[in-house]
């Protein structure tokens, strides 16, 4: 209310989102007054008529809840993302951002991608709407450093574009439970473009000791189908939401706690599990939060990062966060539980599961002294904030193996020693309860499980294939990237509901890719791959043969030190030879590659001036020479047939 920008860090279920509301209701109430009011008069700032706060959450999800709860206090809302555009449109033939002119409107809640988009833009050249607008808001502003920075969402970076775009009398509010102090608050502060002495920052403690935090090895990988570690949640009743990285590994789970529970009671299972992402239609997702607030048979939520920041479930008793990235991350999904007194017996918990592989990263990066990002900075001469995320940090990995993890996150986030209580009626009916002693799993170790038992040291189903024929481990990495593709785009391409449903993974999931490249040489007609196909790939056979026969002819050129890449060309200069078969080699070639490297000649080449062609053309994409492999092919008369055979005959 004096004119400031305010960046604002508060714990998880600390009242932000009352920040936003409480703003509103006092503008509404001021509106009632008269002008000679001495309250209305104290006001030092330029209020406009009907005045217009415009708040940015960071998902669809989140901005529907909020527009229901600032209805229900009295503010009239709007939410704009693509969903509600397109049922308004669909449904009820009208258009939101025309909708968003009326005056009634009081609050208009738009994602980071709708703030800066042409629709907006349109919007602001409305004069009566651009005087209105006093306001912007920002949910969960850390966002645009690990999501705007990585180029997950641009969007992010741009707010502080947009809000230079608006009225000079705007003011910005942002709020957040894990910004760290130091370079990230600065970042933060550089992107917004404000200066010193034009903002107030204020940072309250985001400590939670009524959240009992607990670190775990995995005893498994996570490109399974099986995940015994979690076989507790089965076991009890408590509400827990599962947080996973990726679409696949969420489905993978949820397909791993369907079957792992009682079988006989079908109606009972969908109920018990959810699985909640963005593939799922709006209804759907809507669907499974109320039935997860309100149906007490509803126990588990497998979920992605859709449902990390800002949802505020009262009932929540444990979260488990799978490998997470950051400590922003494991506190934003660790604080969705335990939200609201009274709490569970035994108390909220948040128990991170880390992968051996993550786990020895931390210990290099913590010898090392600094983060991989900045590693990997300097050798490509990039800022690291442009490097995408999925790297560790020095601060993670000094959290990963801290003796006190909440020891550790008070020195990260530099929390204060002495945070003044709050006075409001909930948290004077529900103190927050003080703990002597530490109860995370540094300072009160658990008993460790016993090791799984270790799987065989191959599961290469390549028996009876000669080594001749068997892939190298880097044609099975460019198979696995090349089939990975292939299942996106049948994926993507679909217009069924229960494949849209359903991850990509599901249509060929990696085991079977595995399999597949395993037993490739034999894999050439479609009773071969017959075995392969699931129900959701079914009717795509053909396509992935044809997927499989161009997998052929790539790896014969990986065979002899081709890039497999430049098929495309390769096959574009076919194509264009093929009307007119060429006169002369040079003439060929010169089509094949591009004119400079190759000199052209009317003149018939002579067979060793196409050998040095062959050379000359091989040394230029830093391969040998096709004739050099087959003069070195150390007896190998497999390989010396295969490279006769992709020579091209001309005549």
């Amino acid at each position: 209310m004096d004119g400031f920008h305010v960046i604002s860090v508060v714990k998880t279920g600390g009242g932000k989102t009352t920040i936003f509301s409480g703003f509103m209701v006092l503008l509404q109430e001021l509106e009632k007054l008269r002008d000679s009011d001495n309250l209305k008069q104290c006001v030092c700032r330029h209020i406009p008529n009907n005045p217009l706060c415009i708040i940015v959450y960071p998902t669809k999800g989140l901005e529907e809840e909020m527009a229901g709860i600032f209805n229900a206090l009295g503010i009239p809302s709007l939410a704009i993302n693509e969903d509600t555009i397109r049922e308004a449109r669909t449904f009820h033939k009208t258009d939101l951002w025309t909708q968003a002119l009326d005056l009634k409107v009081r609050c208009l809640l738009l994602s980071p991608e709708q703030l800066t988009s042409k629709s907006f833009t349109t919007t602001l050249s409305n004069s009566l709407f651009y005087s209105r607008i006093i306001a912007l808001n920002v949910d969960e502003i850390h966002l645009i450093l690990s999501w705007g920075a990585t180029g997950f969402r641009k969007s992010f970076r741009d707010i502080g574009n947009a809000l230079m775009r608006l009225p000079r009398w705007t003011t910005f509010t942002g709020v957040t439970a894990t910004l760290a102090s130091g370079a990230d608050s600065q970042k933060i502060t550089q992107i917004l473009g404000f200066r010193s002495g034009s903002f107030v920052f204020t940072r309250r403690s985001n400590e939670r000791p009524e959240l009992q935090f607990i670190f775990r090895t995995l005893r498994h990988g996570l490109q399974k189908w099986l995940f015994p570690d979690l076989d507790w949640i089965l076991d009890g009743r408590r509400k827990t939401i599962i947080y996973c990285r990726t679409i696949s590994l969420a489905f993978r789970i949820f397909v791993y706690m369907w079957h792992s529970s009682s079988p006989s009671n079908l109606l009972g299972r969908r109920k018990r599990f959810r699985l909640y992402c963005s593939l799922y239609s709006r209804e759907y997702n809507r669907t499974s939060r109320d039935m997860f607030v309100n149906d007490s048979d509803c126990q588990v939520m497998i979920t992605t990062d859709a449902l990390k920041v800002g949802n505020d479930f009262p009932n929540i008793d444990d979260v488990v966060v799978i490998d997470p990235e950051d400590p922003s991350d494991i506190l934003q999904k660790g604080g969705r539980a335990g939200r609201r007194p009274p709490y569970s017996t035994p108390g909220p918990c948040c128990i991170c599961y880390f992968t051996e592989a993550t786990i020895s990263r931390a210990k290099a990066v913590l010898k090392a002294g600094k983060d991989e990002n900045s590693a990997v900075a300097e050798q490509s001469k990039v800022d690291s904030d442009s490097i995408r995320k999925g790297r560790m940090t020095l601060s993670m990995a000094r959290l990963i193996l801290a003796r006190c993890i909440n020891a550790e996150i008070n020195s990260h986030f530099s929390n204060p020693v002495v945070d003044c209580p709050c006075a409001c009626e909930t948290c004077s009916s529900f103190p927050i309860p003080t703990n002597d002693t530490c109860q995370c799993s540094g300072c009160c170790p658990e008993v460790p499980l016993p090791r799984l038992p270790r799987e065989a040291a191959s599961t290469r189903l390549t028996f009876g294939i000669p080594m001749a024929d068997r892939l190298t481990d880097n044609m099975r990495t460019y198979g696995f990237k090349t089939l990975k593709a292939f299942r996106y785009k049948i994926w993507d391409a679909s217009t069924s509901p229960q494949i849209e449903m359903l991850p990509p993974a599901a249509l060929l999931p990696d085991s079977t890719i595995g399999s597949m490249l395993d037993q490739f040489v034999k894999l050439k007609a479609l009773e071969d791959i017959s075995s392969y196909v699931n129900c959701f790939l079914s009717g795509h056979e053909e396509e992935l043969l044809d997927q499989l026969q161009l997998l052929r002819v790539k790896f014969n050129r990986m065979k002899i030190g081709l890039d497999p890449d430049e098929m495309l060309s390769y096959s574009r200069a076919v194509a264009r030879t093929s009307q007119s078969q060429p006169a002369t080699y040079s003439a060929f070639f010169s089509a094949l590659v591009p004119s400079q490297a190759v000199e052209t000649s009317s003149v018939p080449r002579t067979p060793a001036s196409i050998s040095n062609t062959h050379s000359r053309k091989a040394s230029e994409i830093g391969t040998e020479s096709p004739e050099k492999h087959a003069r070195v092919g150390n007896g190998n008369r497999h390989r010396t047939r295969t490279i006769k055979e992709n020579l091209i005959p001309l005549s």
